[in-house]
């Protein structure tokens, strides 16, 4: 009996699997390299702040934040007898040196508030954590640092109020959703997830989308944290079962955190039993519905405090 011989196929034919698993690889090592420098630039900074201090008197005061080894840098600022303190949390990149941020610090002590304002961890001021910025999921210790050393000054916790800005917005978010003394929240600008806002501000800075996913693992790998998993979204059922009155601000045209995250926390906030609420302003930058509002501002955020604070006789 005769056998035929099958013809011997190409010899690229034969290499193609390992052409394409090569192929396969380099793609791999590219994503990875490309999604680390997106994480990497997104989560440092490349130089500090230059210092600046509020006017009049204040001081610089330190504390650690809750639950980790490191110590929080801040101002405190005097108010008047009998009046609450407000915790002012700078948003990304920022610090308690920018003149915006002391300009709103100057405004709520002009209220008569005291002040207490943080440089969040690894930000651009002088507190320094693992080096990374989380997004507000680390920053929340600082918050809470915060919150615990106006405790030992003497405050009451229904006479402390939280307020911040943009990553500060969802700092104050975080803490007050695991702090149940924490009774009232002005979150200006927050956003819902960081991989979503991650994935918008990527393509900001010339990054595409894909990579966002790659950057969560990398930050993952390089500092524990998950940081996708536990954003100001999540926070509706512990903020409701807290009983913590939250007040969303955000510029209906917002440049950089887009204004549909406001209006999805407050969907999810007022589904859960949050007494929320949301300020819409009329703006088109990041975030300015603190310079666009002047006086409506301030007189909205004693109010809101006012409500929800308690203020000696």
């Amino acid at each position: 009996m005769q056998r035929t011989l099958s013809p011997s196929r190409p010899r690229w034919q034969r290499r193609l699997p390992i052409i394409l698993a090569l192929i396969a690889i380099l793609l791999l090592i590219a994503y990875a390299v490309v999604s680390y420098l997106g994480y990497n630039f997104l989560s440092t900074v490349a130089s500090k702040a230059p210092v600046a201090t509020p006017e009049g008197k204040y001081e610089t005061v330190t504390f650690p934040a809750r639950g980790q080894n490191y110590q929080v840098y801040a101002y405190y600022l005097e108010g008047e007898p009998g009046m609450p303190a407000l915790i002012q949390v700078h948003g990304w990149r920022s610090t308690r040196f920018e003149p915006a941020v002391l300009a709103r610090v100057a405004a709520y002590r002009s209220l008569g508030y005291h002040v207490l304002s943080l440089d969040l961890s690894d930000a651009r001021g002088e507190t320094v954590g693992n080096g990374r910025i989380a997004m507000g999921y680390e920053e929340r210790y600082d918050v809470l640092g915060a919150f615990d050393y106006l405790l030992e000054r003497g405050f009451a916790p229904d006479q402390i109020g939280l307020t911040g800005e943009s990553m500060g917005a969802v700092s104050v978010l975080l803490a007050a959703a695991q702090e149940p003394r924490i009774r009232a929240v002005w979150a200006d600008s927050p956003f819902t997830r960081a991989d979503s806002v991650s994935s918008e501000q990527a393509e900001t800075f010339g990054f595409p989308r894909i990579i966002v996913p790659g950057g969560m693992l990398w930050g993952l790998i390089i500092t524990g944290n998950p940081i996708w998993q536990d954003g100001a979204l999540a926070q509706a059922a512990r903020l409701a079962e807290n009983k913590t009155a939250v007040q969303l601000v955000h510029c209906d045209q917002d440049d950089f955190v887009f204004y549909y995250h406001s209006q999805e926390l407050l969907t999810a906030y007022q589904a859960a039993g949050v007494k929320a609420d949301l300020w819409t302003t009329h703006c088109n930058k990041h975030p300015r519905s603190f310079e666009t509002e002047g006086e409506n501002y301030l007189a909205r955020l004693d109010a809101f405090f006012r409500q929800h604070l308690r203020f000696a006789s």
